[in-house]
């Protein structure tokens, strides 16, 4: 059916840090957002999680990812990133994200069931959506709109994920399940 594309608004801080037992300074970043929507045909659904994929801590956020695509005098000084960004020196927007650097795909076999969530794999789209289906590239750009929200319209369960969690009988209890809570960061 042709192109599909989706896009969501995330607000992302760099902020310093200070190690007291080191006296060393760092960076992180401060996320607002929610995971990225795709509508691939009639009950098959996209979701591009707030997390990078290859990411190694819960700091590897999609602000990482953007900060990466889109500054490249990068150097994991996420507020130094920020700030650059921000002011626009230097950066490209929008600009294209490196595969090594995608959010974790996701969807659901039942968009009402969260313990039906499925690993998407972003190189091969056409073993989770059907024959023809590839995911062609992934942007970031600076915008002035707002944050998007609304995410819990479509996943009516996102606000009761912790039952899902701590229910003894429930199989939902895997690595890529607790992935799900990279949904929405407020």
């Amino acid at each position: 059916d042709g192109l599909k594309r989706g896009s969501d608004v995330l607000e992302a801080q760099g902020l310093r840090t200070n190690n007291l037992d080191t006296g060393g300074q760092g960076s992180r970043t401060k996320l607002e957002g929610e995971a990225v929507v795709v509508d691939i045909a009639p009950g098959k659904t996209l979701f591009a999680l707030l997390r990078m994929a290859n990411g190694t801590s819960q700091d590897e956020s999609l602000a990482v990812m953007s900060m990466k695509a889109m500054d490249p005098a990068y150097n994991h000084d996420r507020k130094l990133s920020a700030q650059r960004i921000v002011s626009g020196d230097g950066i490209t927007s929008p600009s294209q994200v490196a595969s090594m650097d995608y959010p974790l795909l996701v969807t659901f076999g039942d968009n009402t069931d969260p313990t039906s969530v499925q690993r998407v794999d972003p190189a091969n789209l056409a073993a989770s959506f059907g024959p023809g289906i590839r995911l062609k590239r992934i942007t970031v750009e600076v915008t002035d709109d707002d944050v998007t929200t609304g995410i819990e319209k479509r996943l009516r369960w996102l606000d009761h994920l912790e039952q899902y969690r701590t229910q003894r009988t429930n199989p939902f209890t895997s690595t890529l399940p607790n992935e799900i809570g990279y949904l929405r960061r407020r």
